[in-house]
């Protein structure tokens, strides 16, 4: 995501209330990915017996209700939820509190263990129909290199990410005492497979709850980053640096799909681009092969195609 939340960044003013939120955001994301990498080359070590099936960043929805999992391992014997965090720092795990210390200053944060009990209860819930005997289990791995859990549950499954090998051969061998027989293992893993949900994140604007006009309008200079190219006859040029780009424009088309809608209107995508001409704007928006078209005059929007 955060790809897109630095797109976000250089069209909010550093005085806007929620920038250095959305740069911490940032650092929180690129953390958690690597973190993330991390738990997966670790898994490379697991050579656990009979059939079993690593899936990451795993998406499933059942009905309304929509779960996002770290990692999930599924095994001819139990099928284990693994909830990755990157946070560095002294860990306090205090009843249904969760906080970390870092130079004498506590800073709260929800506690993972009721997201792993709730993707838990999720997956008991989606193996009802296939495998009802199916054990389900799992644990949270923080894998901060400097972390340091100094007060946790006895009850919480809560470990580093140097003992988390020997905690998913645990697991595996607290599962079913006769595992699944190969065809019940593939109907699971083949379940999962299709019913992979990928996360699809809002418009930032929406997401961070910032009003559209509060970002920086304009076209991009390709060349410097200054905005406010200006349209000369059938071009883009930088009043900054002079470069000169006819397709300018696109970019600035998708960051309005990231940032503020699914669909752009001609009157909508003028006054992100700042365009005088209505048929200039129409006619930029018709030449893109990747927008489809919708409605006709006033009520005419574009949205980007599906992918095939």
């Amino acid at each position: 995501m955060y790809p897109t939340q630095k797109i976000l960044l250089k069209r909010l003013s550093l005085e806007h209330e929620q920038f250095t939120f959305v740069t911490e955001d940032i650092r929180r994301s690129e953390a958690g990915e690597r973190g993330e990498d991390r738990l997966l080359g670790k898994l490379e070590e697991l050579r656990l017996e009979g059939n079993y099936h690593i899936f990451s960043n795993v998406g499933l929805l059942l009905d309304e209700w929509k779960i996002q999992i770290d990692c999930l391992i599924v095994s001819d014997r139990c099928c284990m939820v693994i909830e990755s965090k990157n946070m560095n720092g002294n860990l306090y795990f205090k009843d249904e509190e969760f906080y970390k210390e870092v130079d004498g200053i506590e800073t709260p944060f929800p506690n993972p263990y009721f997201q792993l009990t709730r993707n838990i209860r999720f997956m008991k819930e989606f193996l009802r129909n296939v495998c009802p005997t199916m054990k389900v289990t799992g644990a949270i791995i923080m894998t901060a290199k400097s972390s340091r859990i100094r007060e946790k549950p006895s009850n919480y499954p809560i470990f580093k990410l140097e003992s988390m090998i020997e905690r998913i051969y645990q697991m595996h061998g607290n599962g079913l005492s006769e595992p699944i027989d190969s065809a019940k293992f593939e109907e699971i893993v083949s379940l999962i497979e299709r019913s992979l949900s990928p996360y699809v994140m809002p418009p930032l604007c929406e997401y961070y709850r910032i009003a559209p006009g509060d970002l920086l309008r304009g076209v991009e200079c390709p060349s410097c980053g200054a905005f406010g190219m200006q349209r000369q006859y059938s071009t883009w040029k930088c009043g900054k640096c002079g470069v000169t780009d006819r397709g300018a424009h696109i970019a600035a088309v998708y960051e309005y799909f990231q940032l503020i809608n699914t669909k752009i209107t001609i009157k909508a995508f003028r006054d992100f681009c700042k365009i005088d001409s209505k048929y200039a704007a129409s006619r930029m928006l018709n030449n893109m092969p990747e927008l489809q078209a919708f409605g006709k005059a006033n009520r005419r929007y574009f949205k980007l195609k599906d992918k095939l």
